[in-house]
């Protein structure tokens, strides 16, 4: 039983890595306009100043946030497929963002 009990946390726990490994994460400046964005095949979902996306395309960071941006507004912080976003990103994404 201990043997099971300790698979099945081992399990969980390499789910949850995948799913930050293949997820993102982005913060706004402001409130998000709508609730849910498909981008890139991507099901964004948001809540007040915070989107997320269980699974999203393996593209560049930059590229990524720029594309989000464009649709959602500006960005305070990106992390996508496990990476966080530097400033100088965060400045050249914001370049992009919805008005």
């Amino acid at each position: 039983m201990r043997i099971f009990v300790a698979a099945l946390v081992a399990a969980s726990a390499m789910s949850t890595a995948a799913l930050a490994a293949e997820g993102a994460v982005i913060k706004l400046q402001a409130p998000a306009k709508v609730p849910t964005l498909i981008q890139d095949g991507a099901a964004w979902r948001c809540t007040g100043d915070v989107c997320a996306a269980p699974q999203v395309k393996a593209l560049p960071i930059g590229r990524a946030c720029r594309k989000v941006a464009a649709e959602l507004g500006a960005v305070v912080s990106f992390n996508y497929r496990g990476a966080e976003l530097d400033a100088a990103g965060l400045t050249d994404c914001n370049a992009a963002a919805k008005s």
